[in-house]
């Protein structure tokens, strides 16, 4: 009978366990479920026709509102520059350098980097391919950025900057267009 009372009290402490370990997992990792499955499940045929006239009105008024919306909005205009976006792409460039404060990291500091003369932030040590460059260049225009932010070593071979650059062109209007609004700051 003790033996039965010892065994059902270590069943109840291992449930506890468990329970307890679940609860502290969940708070420390806290999952959040996807925002669309993985595996698009194909509903049951006979769901598909019903599903299908369900979406056909929703289609053409989305089709309908998009148009609305371009007609409303020049081309150049849905594309122009957002800071918002360009300070998330920024967080590629902070292991790097600082935009908000004039102190250096591995890089320069980028505080008024847009118009500022190549390769003058106090106290940093350039590399001497940037200080060659620098020159070149001349200062930080939008339109040098633009070159050195694609491909920074091909705009300045030999330059100590490892990271390959932003492909997107949208990404590197955005991020200048953060590092300007950081200026009036």
């Amino acid at each position: 009978m003790r033996r039965l009372g010892y065994f059902a009290v270590s069943i109840v402490l291992t449930l506890a366990l468990i329970l307890g370990v679940r609860t502290f997992a969940n708070m420390v990792f806290n999952a959040k479920p996807p925002a669309r499955a993985a595996i698009e499940v194909p509903p049951m045929r006979g769901a598909q026709k019903e599903e299908k006239k369900a979406e056909a009105p929703k289609k053409e008024a989305a089709a309908a509102g998009e148009q609305k919306t371009a007609e409303a909005q020049p081309a150049a205009a849905a594309s122009g520059p957002d800071p918002k976006h360009g300070k998330k792409v920024f967080a590629k460039c902070k292991a790097c350098h600082f935009a908000d404060k004039e102190k250096h990291k591995v890089g320069p500091h980028l505080v008024g980097v847009v118009g500022r003369p190549v390769a003058s932030a106090e106290g940093f040590k350039y590399s001497d391919a940037m200080k060659a460059k620098a020159a070149e260049l001349g200062a930080w225009t939008e339109e040098n950025l633009m070159k050195y932010l694609e491909n920074p070593k091909g705009v300045v071979p030999g330059t100590k900057m490892s990271f390959a650059g932003l492909k997107k062109e949208q990404d590197r209007r955005d991020v200048i267009a953060y590092l300007k609004s950081l200026a009036g700051k």
